[in-house]
């Protein structure tokens, strides 16, 4: 077995100057010009989400619309959104079950079985973190101020 003489310590050298590369690195770092999505991914995202707000949405699958990796993607997302994925999911829910509400007459039950919510729930949990009131009571304002501005419109 062949023998190595060390005569010196290379990485002393490296330790001894490494606040100098610190504080005056030689390559300058320049801020990312390049932030969130570009604008045709955002738009196959968004797309993919308003295309299945009643099923089940992942963000792997956003992620592979969008060709990127699921944590990189998130972190662009959030930068062009300015919510996660999730909440994003959860306001198109709520903004699709609004419209719901004003034009039918339909249970909210099954308003929100087909906006993608487990149960009743649930939707009236996230409903209400969003908007500060149920959905019971968000319909009847608005049925209320529909028919306000109908009277007013009319006279």
């Amino acid at each position: 077995m062949a023998q190595i003489e060390i005569t010196g310590e290379p990485s002393t050298d490296l330790v001894r100057h490494a606040p100098a590369l610190v504080e005056h690195p030689t390559v300058p770092i320049e801020p990312s010009r390049w932030e969130g999505l570009l604008p045709w991914q955002a738009r196959r995202v968004r797309d993919y989400v308003d295309g299945d707000l009643g099923g089940r949405l992942s963000i792997r699958t956003a992620a592979e619309r969008a060709k990127l990796s699921p944590s990189y993607f998130s972190r662009r997302f959030r930068q062009s959104f300015g919510v996660t994925f999730s909440r994003f999911v959860a306001l198109r829910r709520i903004e699709h079950a609004q419209s719901m509400m004003i034009r039918s007459t339909t249970s909210l039950c099954q308003i929100a079985l087909a906006c993608g919510f487990t149960d009743q729930a649930h939707f009236t949990r996230t409903f209400g973190g969003m908007t500060g009131s149920t959905p019971s009571q968000w319909r009847r304002t608005a049925m209320v101020r529909g028919h306000q501005a109908e009277a007013v419109g009319s006279c």
